[in-house]
């Protein structure tokens, strides 16, 4: 029998802990039929340029594209040819098992602002591949999508030793469905709604830097595989930031149009400026060409986007329209099957500065403080049956100084008056910023969900932690493309990091990442109107002697309030206990906010005198009363203004507007 003393136990024990460490790994030690991997075989998979918080070094992945393990010990890791840092050698007997991974970790190698990868053979000098990028933020990566595949034209999540590939790519639009693909382009603005025929419109394309054409080029990739198509209806710029439109003349929505092949009918603008040709030789020059019409803080991403949108010789000047506030019929994404799509607020008509006299609109370009392009942004509000969205690009909503030099002004204020509704789905202005999405409203949209495309790495704090408390108490699901200011509370977020794909099927059930739920018409809208309590209606105007003008006498009621009312089932009535019998409004009559409804009745009303009442569904609450005295033919006692102090013999105006 053989004995083991405690120096042999704990050499064996050594042996099987090295022999556990190294089969935990997909980089084993070379067993003696490896081959070593011909170009092709072996990728560059993902690296880390610049290390941060989380990704504390930088790193190469290689992959293994066959189905067998591979040898790649003694080959080497490198950056640009010729210079640089020194390549980085595998150690030797190192294999790469069939479809897995290996990972070089160093640090000095890899430039922040652009650089090569290589992987070179064991003689140092032949390339087996090599992926060249021009700029690299800390805690990202540069990757292929799916593994092996073709790079990712955005950074991407890190995913040092396993799969690139997202779990549940977002799929493509399902035909009879309303779509809103809120892509993942990180700090920026993209967004592809599809409507129910598959009519489309792209919102924004963020491009990081303003020389790169990386989030269109990925963003074209998107439209085609989800659309199937490379027509696009409309395209819209919200406002002129670079994080939502691009550079023309090298990415963005221009690339999008004069490079990648997208086409489209209609671009929907704001009315910034124009170019005006002052020496009439047909080219625009951004610095002393362009008219500013609504803008204060400008910049060379505005400048530039006015010398090509505003060009009748280039395709974006051929089919730019200025946004039209409150019309519902110049986006057409299925207004035959009822769905609309309204802009709701542009160049922010009607706001005024913290002072109440000067408008925010107009040209502020030379302002002592300007105000921010923020303030400009579009909102749009979609509605299909039940279902709500609102988008509002970077649309502010508080009265504030940057420390930059320009001001903020509350637009969301303003906004939410005019939908003064809950809706079911937001884009959460500004990424989340502290100057948006402010209380009034939260509270006045009410939201079931809102979509953050705030990326992790924004310099600029997004979300705000004040934002993402307001939604979260409001009960309202936060779902982010991916995470931003890592040191927020996210409470139960949802973090994506991918698409985050809102899927209605027929005005009222909807999907929010694959999340149900179920779209509720707001108490007070046209679709589910309220019971009026007392003093939400009155008798307005009422003609008791009728002559010439009028062929029968009438009563007239007036709804002062915001909401539709059901009126249905209510009563007019003259003196109680007494008089003609009271009647009754039909079942399901709906008055619209401001709006009118009249009975006309014969011989009802004393000429001498007499009592009108309204009386509720039960015949006898009293909503509002009036007692007249003598009147005169074709005159009639109303209220002035509207809903007013009561008067006698007036100008009848029956259904219209008392004076």
């Amino acid at each position: 029998m053989k004995i083991f003393n405690s120096s042999m136990w704990s050499r064996a024990l050594t042996i099987a802990f090295v022999m556990v460490l190294l089969v935990s790994n997909t980089a084993l030690a070379s067993p003696a039929s490896s081959r070593l991997p011909v170009a092709g075989e072996v990728l560059i998979n993902e690296f880390v340029a610049v290390n941060g918080v989380v990704q504390t070094s930088e790193w190469v992945e290689l992959y293994n594209m066959t189905t067998e393990a591979l040898d790649i010990g003694l080959m080497w890791i490198d950056d640009i040819a010729g210079g640089g840092g020194s390549p980085k050698q595998i150690p030797a007997g190192t294999t790469i098992a069939a479809g897995g991974y290996y990972v070089m970790t160093f640090s000095s190698l890899l430039n922040n602002t652009g650089d090569d990868v290589r992987l070179l053979g064991t003689d140092g000098s032949t390339v087996l591949d090599a992926h060249t990028y021009t700029s690299a933020t800390s805690d990202m990566s540069w990757c292929r999508k799916p593994d092996g595949g073709t790079w990712s034209v955005i950074q991407c999540d890190p995913s040092q030793g396993s799969t690139n590939s997202p779990a549940l790519p977002p799929g493509t639009w399902t035909p009879g469905t309303l779509e809103i693909h809120v892509l993942n382009i990180g700090q920026g603005e993209s967004q592809l709604i599809i409507g129910p025929t598959g009519k489309t419109m792209l919102i924004g394309i963020s491009e990081e830097n303003w020389n790169t054409n990386q989030g269109a080029t990925w963003v074209a990739s998107e439209i085609r595989r989800i659309t199937g198509s490379s027509h696009l209806d409309y395209v819209m710029a919200t406002h002129w930031h670079l994080d939502h439109m691009g550079y023309a003349g090298y990415g963005g929505i221009w690339s999008l149009l004069e490079q990648q092949g997208i086409t489209a009918d209609v671009l929907i603008d704001r009315d910034g400026g124009t170019w005006v040709d002052a020496n009439s030789d047909g080219i625009c020059d951004p610095d002393l060409e362009v008219v500013w019409h609504n803008a204060g803080t400008v910049s060379g991403t505005a400048r530039n986007w006015v010398c090509w949108a505003t060009d009748p010789t280039t395709i974006g000047g051929q089919i730019r329209q200025v946004a039209q506030i409150n019309s519902s019929t110049q986006i057409d994404l299925g207004l035959a099957d009822g769905l609309t799509v309204k802009v709701v607020q542009v160049d922010a008509q009607g706001v005024m500065q913290a002072d109440g006299v000067t408008p925010v609109a107009g040209d502020h370009t030379l302002d002592a403080l300007p105000t921010s392009e923020n303030d400009y942004s579009i909102t749009i509000w979609l509605n299909w049956g039940k279902f709500d969205f609102v988008a509002g690009g970077d649309t502010d909503g508080e009265y504030t100084t940057s420390s930059f030099g320009y001001s903020y002004n509350d637009i969301e204020t303003n906004v939410a008056a005019r939908i003064d509704q809950e809706v079911e789905v937001i884009w959460v202005n500004h990424h989340g910023s502290s100057h948006s999405t402010n209380a009034n409203y939260v509270n006045t949209l009410n939201p079931d969900a809102a979509i953050f495309s705030a990326g992790s790495t924004n310099t600029f704090g997004h979300p705000d932690q004040g934002v993402l408390d307001r939604l979260y108490n409001n009960g309202t699901m936060r779902y982010l493309t991916q995470i931003g200011d890592p040191t927020r509370n996210y409470y139960d977020s949802v973090i994506v990091n991918g698409n985050v794909v809102v899927q209605v099927t027929d005005g009222i059930n909807y999907t929010v990442n694959g999340d149900s739920y179920v779209a509720t018409d707001p108490l007070g809208s046209a679709n589910n109107p309220r019971t009026p309590v007392v003093g939400d209606l009155v008798l307005n105007e009422f003609l008791p002697k009728p002559q010439t003008l009028f062929t029968t006498e009438w009563v007239e009621l007036y709804n002062p309030t915001n909401d539709y009312l059901n009126i249905g089932g209510m009563w007019i009535d003259d003196i109680l206990n007494g008089g003609g019998a009271p009647k009754q409004i039909s079942a399901n009559t709906v008055l619209a906010p401001g709006g009118y409804y009249v009975m006309d009745m014969n011989n009802y009303l004393n000429n001498t005198g007499d009592d009108v009442r309204l009386l509720g569904t039960n015949g006898s609450t009293v909503y509002d009363t009036k007692t007249y005295g003598s009147s005169s033919f074709d005159r009639s006692v109303c209220r002035l203004p509207n809903g007013g102090a009561w008067a006698s013999n007036c100008t009848a105006s029956k259904g219209t507007t008392n004076q």
